[in-house]
């Protein structure tokens, strides 16, 4: 789990995936490049409550590029690859 602070000072919490959240992203996905934008919406909350997609999408880029990066950094191989090696 990871929390991040957004610009407006609201703290998001990013919870580690399972296997079911990306196969939910998948057929949940209109295009491959939503997947990454549909594993953040499971993945995500905003104070207590899970983001939904129309407030991902007003939210500032900043903050979108933020919580897409720290998804893309949990979900990706290399990195839990490296969590292990830590063990």
């Amino acid at each position: 789990m990871k929390e991040i602070v957004l610009s407006d000072g609201r703290k998001a919490v990013i919870r580690e995936g399972k296997g079911r959240d990306l196969f939910w992203a998948f057929e949940n996905a209109t295009t491959q490049n939503e997947i990454i934008k549909m594993l953040v919406i499971r993945l995500v909350e905003v104070e207590g409550k899970p983001i939904t997609e129309d407030e991902l999408e007003e939210m500032p880029l900043a903050d979108v590029m933020t919580l897409i990066n720290e998804v893309g950094r949990i979900a990706s191989p290399f990195q839990a690859r490296k969590q292990y090696l830590r063990c």
